[in-house]
């Protein structure tokens, strides 16, 4: 199986779902074979689209909006997260995380449970995959939408502060159960996810 997985159509089909398309390896086998390529040939497609989404990804850590309030020393990543920890019947959701399948499939993904058992650095390191690969993300502690609600709301511009938060194909709001919403605050952020659910799909 670790062959199988280090072969070259393998290795192909990983840089590319990097970059973003979805080949899978029997897909890159097929077009292999229909253009007579071999392993050498294989290898520069592969090499291509390795190097294109790491040009994205160091441009993403650079630019976009979310990833520069995440921790650049020592980032949370899946990687750096021990999953064989944890048990139940969510176990198997969480490992499927760094698909990102919730931006894509414009659902939302709530990590919820007691204090200690890694929610913000699944969090994290999901905000951060979105940056890596090109998707506007904003990662915020619970009580910052509150207080840009209520600034807003002082200056007569609430809607403008919603529409702001409505536009990222990943918001990240940590720390929802420390905070405690005022009805004001909490029918804005109630509009932030009803327009945001109406949102046609990911931004890159």
């Amino acid at each position: 199986m670790e062959g199988r997985e280090r072969s070259p159509h393998a290795l192909a089909s990983g840089a590319a779902a990097r970059l973003g398309p979805q080949l899978t390896a029997a897909e890159v086998a097929a077009l292999a074979s229909d253009h007579d390529m071999g392993d050498a040939e294989l290898g520069a497609p592969a090499a291509t689209f390795d190097y294109l989404a790491e040009r994205r990804g160091r441009a993403s850590t650079g630019t976009l909006p979310g990833l520069p309030r995440l921790p650049r020393r020592e980032p949370k990543t899946f990687d750096g997260f021990d999953l064989s920890r944890m048990q139940g019947r969510d176990a198997g959701a969480l490992a499927k995380l760094p698909a990102l399948a919730g931006p894509y499939a414009h659902r939302n993904v709530a990590l919820t449970g007691p204090g200690g058992i890694g929610k913000t650095h699944l969090a994290q390191a999901y905000g951060r995959e979105c940056c890596m690969r090109g998707l506007k993300t904003h990662y915020a502690k619970a009580n910052e939408p509150g207080d840009r609600f209520q600034r807003a709301a002082e200056r007569g511009s609430a809607q403008r502060a919603v529409a702001t938060l409505a536009k990222p194909s990943c918001l990240i709001v940590d720390e929802v159960g420390r905070c405690v919403f005022d009805r004001a605050c909490t029918d804005l952020l109630f509009d932030v996810i009803d327009r945001r659910c109406e949102k046609g799909g990911p931004t890159p």
